[in-house]
């Protein structure tokens, strides 16, 4: 009953109020934006009020984010997307590259974990596709944010405080980010240096960030203290097109992208969640299913996805109806509530009212990167190299759990999503599809409603400010313990069509400030 009140309490404040700092969810609209940021949000509903499609949207949300949200997303890291316009699929890959001098170091920490980074040329390779407005005019919006200043939400003051030490240990500059004294409520934070290499950007577009004055000092910068990114490295770095991988189900499609993301993980969640033999009737029968699910798919397919004929298994939905009566629906040693605590990745899910789509996932991870600025330039590298992503070979891309995805019936979109989370991000991926199209949970309710993921012998299932349970976690008679163990859980943005409006419906994850925004709740 309280989850339920409070569902219809939100339902009756959105339609007053645009922006909040906790679920969004708007149930009409054509043009819709979801951010994990409110002024990121913002930056996109003002290129919608310019004209901008939803390419335009991405890119200008993806920019401020990383003006907004620089622990978790930034110029100096990696981002995916996938897109869907004019009845065809797309996708970008600007991922982080190892450079190409790197020699392995197990000692790794720094400047060497480094990689080239992606996000300014995919975003603008994204733009250059099938953008509408001018440069300029996405970037202004980041610029003055840089500029001008912003008020901290509370979440930007628990990570750059977080962050604060992982920056003094391995920065060579104290200008950044370092909150002394840490940041409090109502403090503005001022990034003119940002807003000088962003306005390079604008002016010069991938150049103005992979060669000329700001790629001389990036590429300085980590020669001195021992990295290996080179001039060179950043002149000939390229986005890529992405390969898109597909997947049926009953009466729809999966469409997510390939390696370097984790795409095909999605599809085949998918598929086996539809395919399980066993109904689901209570709480333990779901977290009986997705448990033996995750943990097989996690242990078996994340490594054979690599081979392309296991591939073809992996998103195969005939194979995996079968795969699923064999997967044994016994659950694990211990099931753990586990609270969200961690952050480093950025999720961005956009359409319009001619029904191009776009799904934008960007990050630094982990936290803050490398934890390396370069003076002048304002902003933070990605961790590329070291244990975190496990690549160790020179002009490699980054490997990583981020998967945006779209749903797509009769060759139409009725649904785009992407998460955060890091190894989370296909397990709150899949479940959130599952629930809409599957279980008939509106997509507030799917968004909202506990996940569970799989760690060895452990359940974990989410427990945090917003989750919805439809049961007591202290009270449900579980064959095994509970325990408190701090964990994370991908942070969804998501959007969907709801048939009988023909309209577009957001959500962003109650687990974060992320706001919607609608165009038809002006």
């Amino acid at each position: 009953m309280k989850a339920t009140m409070r569902k219809f309490t939100y339902i009756l404040f959105a339609i007053f109020i645009l922006y909040t700092y906790s679920c969004t969810s708007d149930y009409e609209s054509n043009n819709v934006v979801v951010t994990p940021h409110p002024l990121a949000t913002e930056v996109g509903q003002t290129i919608f009020e310019l004209g901008g499609n939803a390419f335009d949207v991405a890119v200008a949300s993806g920019f401020a984010l990383s003006v907004v949200e620089p622990s978790m997303s930034g110029i100096g890291g990696r981002m995916q997307a996938i897109y869907f316009t004019n009845d065809s699929l797309g996708g970008i890959d600007g991922t982080t590259q190892v450079p190409s001098t790197y020699v392995h170091d197990e000692y790794e920490d720094g400047y060497k974990f480094i990689g080239v980074p992606g996000v300014v040329h995919g975003l603008i390779k994204l733009h250059e596709s099938r953008g509408n407005l001018t440069l300029q005019q996405l970037l202004k919006p980041s610029i003055e944010l840089a500029s001008n200043g912003f008020e901290l939400t509370k979440g930007n003051i628990i990570r750059l405080n977080m962050a604060a030490s992982h920056i003094r240990n391995n920065s060579k500059t104290d200008k950044y980010y370092l909150g002394e004294p840490l940041y409090q409520i109502g403090d503005t934070l001022i990034q003119k240096d940002l807003a000088n290499v962003l306005i390079e950007i604008s002016n010069n577009g991938i150049d103005g960030f992979y060669s000329g004055w700001v790629a001389e000092k990036i590429a300085k910068d980590i020669e001195n203290y021992g990295g290996y990114v080179t001039l060179d490295d950043l002149r000939d770095y390229k986005s890529g097109n992405s390969v898109v991988v597909s997947g049926d189900l009953d009466n729809y499609s999966v469409h997510s992208l390939y390696l370097p993301s984790f795409g095909p993980i999605v599809i085949q969640l998918v598929q086996l969640l539809v395919s399980w033999p066993n109904s689901i009737e209570t709480p333990e029968d779901y977290i009986n299913m997705f448990y033996p699910i995750s943990q097989y798919v996690y242990t078996n397919s994340r490594q054979q996805q690599f081979i392309p004929d296991s591939l073809n298994n992996i998103i195969s939905f005939d194979y995996n109806r079968r795969l699923a009566k064999t997967i044994n629906s016994v659950c694990c040693a211990k099931k753990s509530i586990s609270n969200n605590i961690d952050s480093n990745t950025a999720h961005i899910s956009v359409v319009d009212s001619h029904d191009n789509v776009v799904s934008l996932t960007q990050t630094v991870g982990p936290l803050m990167g490398s934890g390396v600025i370069t003076d002048s330039l304002g902003f933070v590298y990605a961790t590329t190299m070291g244990s975190y992503l496990g690549i160790t070979e020179a002009n490699q891309r980054a490997y990583s759990h981020i998967s945006p995805t779209i749903i797509l019936k009769n060759n139409s979109p009725v649904m785009v999503l992407g998460a955060a989370g890091g190894s989370r991000i296909p397990t709150s991926i899949a479940q959130v599809i599952y629930r809409h199209l599957y279980l008939d949970d509106d997509l507030y309710s799917s968004v909202t409603k506990f996940r569970v993921h799989p760690d060895a012998e452990e359940a974990l299932i989410e427990y945090h400010n917003g989750v919805e349970f439809d049961f007591d976690p202290d009270s449900i008679l579980f064959k095994y313990d509970l325990i408190d163990s701090p964990a994370r859980f991908g942070r969804v943005q998501a959007i969907s069509r709801v048939d009988e409006l023909n309209k577009w419906i957001g959500v962003s994850d109650p687990d974060w400030e992320g706001t919607v925004f609608n165009s038809d709740f002006k």
